[in-house]
């Protein structure tokens, strides 16, 4: 017995059988939990990414820091797109999210869920519990907002689609926009800013003594030689008295230089390309073009500014004759930037619209009073704002005019520049311009703009049609703003040709186009795409 028990004590046959059974339980148990955790964890960093989409998503389509069933909606649509039913075999699927009771700039979420097992079950584990967290924020910091809106006359009708004028629907939904960034509570700083544009723009009360000519030339819409005889008065400002064409007076006898009239308001005719002032009256004689004598003093220019009627003659680009007016197709950025130092300084000085001075023009108008950046209490008193600058609709579409003067009140480095600063604190500002038109441009040869009388004037300089000049002004604009490190949102209310416009915005994510029924939530949008986004877990 002893010797049987030594030989099958030395004897090796068949061990490895044994000790492969031995070991086939732990080696079981060893490659069933790493083939189903590993499952267990790919279908977690799925259900990860479905929480941080649900959770960006959800805090974007928040307006400011209101939450509502729309947004946890839109949460929702994002996580079971991203996880649905059944993904990787998943069981007890549930979501939450809410915003921080903490942090009203935040949103909370959570998901849950179980995978079967497909070996452990073997051991007593059916399933792995799966959990995953994601909060996101939306830092909004600090922002300045122009909004540059067109209010040309074809606003005063409805869209295609009918229903409220387009400037209705402008003044409803720009509200959106300040819903959407409406972030005070946490303490950012968001001014908006107004520039109503048509065929010139309404600034003057923005502006100080020295930024405006005193004098300066007016077309007379004449293709003769013509001499023209200026009175003012308080009731009407400067009017015309009369003219003479051809130097033939035609109340009397030729006006001949030298030749004194009765009255003693009226001017000495002088020499054929001269003019001369005589108390309250002007007189020049040129083909195209007359000066007069128009409020010379601080306190007119003062009145004029205070007016409410403020709307300006553009001044020569940089670099180009004072006067006449003088411009280039390109703007540079010291042609937004630069401003007079002095009463004196007449070359960065604006000239004023004076419809009263034209003559020949086929149309005028002064649109409502722009604004400069500023805070608003409430979405109220930001519509108030809106709507008054927004309430004189008409004249033509000169782009051009009104995104270089949105790039003027926006300027950290400009004219407004003591106002505008580039942070506050260490928390930099974040510049904006949200641009709407209805239309295509449409200048007019003979209507009166910021630009004159294209037709007598041609203030313009280069080849190409007046409508390109001009475009070419409003994308040159465009890219001097661009580059300063300034967003540019493009809306086109209503227009099938955007041509002209869609290579302004920033990008194509930038540029949108509304049929009018949209338009409020178009505002939303781009309330939603200023800040930064991003998870915070």
């Amino acid at each position: 017995m002893k010797r049987f028990l030594r030989n099958l004590w030395a004897d090796t046959k068949g061990n490895t059988l044994a000790i492969f059974a031995a070991a086939l339980v732990p080696l079981l148990v060893v490659v069933g939990s790493s083939l189903d955790l590993s499952f267990a964890y790919m279908a977690k960093a799925k259900l990860q990414n479905a929480c941080d989409a649900a959770a960006l998503a959800g805090r974007q389509s928040m307006d400011g820091t209101s939450w509502k069933a729309a947004n946890e909606a839109e949460a929702r649509k994002f996580f079971d797109f991203n996880f649905p039913d059944g993904t990787m075999g998943a069981q007890n699927r549930v979501f939450n999210i809410a915003k921080d009771p903490n942090d009203t700039a935040q949103i909370v979420g959570s998901a849950t869920a179980t995978i079967p097992t497909s070996l452990m079950f073997i051991f007593g584990y059916d399933n792995i519990p799966i959990q995953a967290n994601c909060d996101a924020k939306r830092d909004l910091g600090h922002n300045d907002v122009m909004l540059v809106l067109d209010t040309t006359g074809s606003m005063a009708n409805a869209p295609s689609i009918g229903g409220d004028t387009k400037i209705v629907r402008l003044r409803k939904g720009a509200s959106g926009l300040f819903r959407a960034l409406d972030d005070t509570a946490n303490g950012s700083i968001t001014r908006f800013g107004i520039v109503s544009y048509s065929h010139t723009v309404n600034v003057a009360r923005q502006l100080k003594n020295r930024d405006i000519l005193k004098s300066q030339l007016y077309s007379d819409g004449s293709y003769d030689q013509r001499v023209c005889y200026y009175r003012y008065s308080n009731y009407y400002g400067w009017y015309v008295d009369y003219c003479v064409t051809n130097n033939y007076d035609k109340q009397s006898d030729a006006a001949s230089p030298g030749v004194r009239y009765q009255s003693s308001t009226r001017a000495t005719v002088t020499d054929a390309a001269t003019f001369k002032y005589e108390g309250d009256v002007a007189v020049h004689i040129d083909n195209t073009q007359w000066a007069k004598k128009s409020n010379t003093s601080n306190q007119n220019i003062q009145a004029f500014r205070q007016s409410g009627n403020g709307c300006i003659e553009e001044r020569s680009s940089i670099g180009e004759t004072a006067s006449p007016f003088t411009l280039k197709q390109s703007v540079s950025q010291a042609d937004i930037d630069n401003v007079a130092s002095s009463d004196s300084d007449t070359s960065l000085q604006w000239g004023r619209y004076d419809p009263q001075s034209q003559q020949g023009e086929s149309q005028d108008g002064c649109p409502s009073e722009s604004k400069k950046l500023a805070t608003y209490a409430d979405e109220a008193a930001f519509n108030t704002a809106v709507s008054q600058s927004t309430a004189n609709v008409t004249g033509g579409t000169y782009h051009d005019i009104g995104m270089l003067w949105g790039a003027r009140f926006l300027s950290p480095t400009g004219m407004f520049s003591s106002d505008n600063p580039t942070s506050h604190g260490i928390v930099p500002v974040n510049r904006h311009i949200v641009f709407m038109t209805d239309g295509k441009l449409d200048t007019g040869s003979s209507l009166y703009s910021a630009y004159g009388v294209d037709r007598d004037h041609n203030r313009i300089k280069g080849s190409g049609s007046t409508n390109d000049k001009h475009i070419a002004r409003f994308l040159s604009v465009c890219d001097a703003v661009k580059s300063s490190k300034t967003t540019i949102w493009v809306i086109a209310l209503d227009v099938t040709d955007t041509d002209q416009i869609d290579d302004c915005a920033t990008s194509p994510g930038h540029f949108y186009t509304s049929d009018g029924s949209n338009l409020e939530s178009i505002f939303e949008t781009i309330g939603r795409g200023i800040g930064n986004l991003r998870l915070t877990r």
